[in-house]
C-alpha cells in the first residue's frame, strides 16, 4: 500500500505543477502590477521528505524540475538544477526543518528566497530576462514570498495532519 501510495504522488507530480501554475495565473489577474509565483509544491516536497528515499526525492526534484522548465523557461535546465540542489538541502536537513511550525515557516520563507532568486540569476545569465535586480526585488520577489509566507500560514496544519 505505501508502494502505491509513492508511485500514485509520482505520477501526479506534473499535475501539481500545472496546478500550481494556474493559480499563479488566478492570483496575478487580481494583482496585474506585480507578478505572483506560488510555490505551494515546495510546502508538498517539505513534507514528503519524512515519506519517500533521499534518492526517490531526487527523483521527484527532477520531474517536478523539468515539467516546470518546460512550462515556463521552455529550455530544459534552471529549474531542473535548482530543484535537484533544493531537494537535496532539504531531504539533509528534514530532521531539523520538521522539528516545528516556526522551522517549518523560515524553511519555506527561505526555499521560495532561493528558488526565485536563483532562477532570476540563472535566466539574466543566459538571457532570458533583463529586469533589473531592483525591479525583481519590489514587483516579483517580495510579492512571491509574502503569497508563500501565507500558504505556509494556512496549510501547514492540513500537511500536519497528513504527515505527521
Amino acid at each position: 500500500m505505501r508502494q502505491l501510495k509513492r508511485v500514485g504522488v509520482f505520477l501526479l507530480l506534473p499535475f501539481f505543477v500545472l496546478i500550481d501554475a494556474h493559480i499563479s495565473q488566478l492570483l496575478g489577474s487580481f494583482f496585474p502590477h506585480v507578478h505572483l509565483a506560488s510555490h505551494f509544491l515546495f510546502l508538498f516536497l517539505l513534507f514528503e521528505t519524512i515519506e519517500v528515499s533521499e534518492y526517490l526525492y531526487l527523483v521527484y526534484c527532477f520531474v517536478i524540475g523539468l515539467v516546470y522548465d518546460v512550462y515556463f523557461f521552455h529550455l530544459i535546465g534552471i529549474t531542473t538544477l535548482l530543484f535537484i540542489l533544493l531537494g537535496a538541502f532539504l531531504h539533509k536537513l528534514n530532521s531539523v526543518i520538521l522539528l516545528n511550525r516556526w522551522t517549518r515557516m523560515l524553511a519555506m520563507i527561505v526555499l521560495t528566497f532561493l528558488f526565485e532568486m536563483g532562477s532570476y540569476l540563472l535566466a539574466f545569465m543566459v538571457g532570458l530576462t533583463v529586469d533589473s535586480m531592483s525591479i525583481f526585488i519590489v514587483y516579483s520577489l517580495v510579492p512571491t514570498m509574502i503569497l508563500n509566507f501565507l500558504w505556509i500560514t494556512v496549510f501547514q496544519f492540513i500537511f500536519e495532519k497528513y504527515y505527521l
